[in-house]
């Protein structure tokens, strides 16, 4: 129950303060060029990564970006910016 109460709190916060609920909520946004360029906001950090794999924490889920020529552009603590061309992006969902 007090997970239920929690996620209904950072809706009436995001809500009050006009931001995006998935900076509140720990979920990544992420934001695609056509199939050249990914950008993550809110990621936890790289698992995974060569020129054709690339696996991002994304908290509750991982993200499995697939393609040729991958490579991280730039990475900071809240942003990362994949460049490629990208074939696929799966979404793993975590137990828990």
């Amino acid at each position: 129950m007090q997970k239920k109460d929690n996620k209904k709190m950072l809706a009436r916060v995001a809500e009050m303060f006009e931001l995006p609920g998935e900076a509140l909520a720990g979920i990544p946004k992420l934001s695609m060029t056509g199939n050249r360029q990914i950008h993550v906001e809110g990621h936890g950090g790289v698992l995974e990564y060569d020129n054709s794999t690339i696996a991002i924490n994304g908290g509750t889920i991982i993200i499995h970006i697939h393609g040729r020529g991958l490579e991280i552009v730039s990475m900071s603590a809240e942003e990362l910016l994949i460049a490629g061309h990208i074939e696929k992006v799966e979404f793993e969902q975590l137990s828990g």
